[in-house]
């Protein structure tokens, strides 16, 4: 677990904690694979992928998966989402073909890739969750749902474009000064609480950083002290001449 959430163990009572300082990031990248629970899978906004037989799909599986045979992964890319940010989970009889799924689906730069708690489907029914028969759904659809506070990239810069909506940039002095959104106002986020005045509270505010982790930092101390707010999860590179790059991370 996290230094965070180690602390926050030791506080409930745990006596034998461990930190991975070097966090999910690190798991991924050596190659280990991360498990979706079957409460998750059944309230998240997810791609689920049944990678079982089309016999072993029809008999009963789960209502929002899509099949796909894991003989014809390899060449089902075009079928998934254009978001590499999309959640997606897989599940089959056998742990080895999910997880190969997993490496398969992370090759191809996807962020968020994981399995369903083996065995599955069968730990999906015994929640007592319904199970439906019939072919799966053959087509992925897959809309990206906003968190709390945060705003959509095409919204981001129609508010650059009209500048009638306050953009507070809060990287650091020296970001800004390598290159910003034309219109944006620096106000680090350190500096952030010995500024508020400087901040309209009878508007509409948009604050960013250069991935979303001090936005969404800046959004919540400003949420606190009452403004309108949202914040911009997203990568952002900005050019001196103005220009600039956004993506989703």
């Amino acid at each position: 677990m996290s230094p965070k959430a180690a602390g926050l163990a030791k506080k409930w009572g745990w006596n034998h904690v461990r930190a991975y300082n070097d966090g999910m990031p690190a798991w991924k990248k050596g190659g280990n694979y991360t498990v979706s629970t079957a409460d998750y899978v059944r309230t998240g906004n997810i791609v689920l992928i049944d990678l079982r037989a089309p016999a072993a799909v029809a008999a009963g599986h789960i209502p929002k998966a899509v099949g796909i045979p894991a003989n014809q992964l390899e060449s089902a890319k075009d079928k998934f989402p254009d978001s590499l940010t999309a959640p997606i989970v897989f599940y089959s009889d056998n742990v080895e073909e999910s997880i190969k799924a997993v490496k398969t689906a992370r090759s191809w730069r996807y962020k968020n890739v994981t399995l369903l708690e083996f065995p599955g489907a069968v730990e999906w029914q015994k929640k007592g969750y319904d199970v439906k028969t019939g072919p799966a759904a053959a087509e992925i659809i897959y809309v990206r749902k906003l968190d709390p506070g945060e705003i959509s990239i095409s919204d981001f810069e129609a508010a650059l474009k009209t500048q009638t909506i306050p953009v507070i940039d809060v990287r650091a002095p020296s970001e800004y000064a390598a290159g910003h959104f034309s219109g944006a106002v620096n106000i680090s986020l350190d500096d952030l609480p010995a500024k508020l005045d400087q901040i309209p509270k009878d508007k509409f505010v948009v604050v960013h950083c250069s991935t979303g982790i001090r936005g969404e930092m800046a959004y919540l101390l400003l949420k606190e002290k009452g403004y309108n707010v949202k914040y911009l999860k997203a990568g952002c590179k900005c050019n001196l001449d103005g220009t600039y790059l956004i993506w989703e991370l």
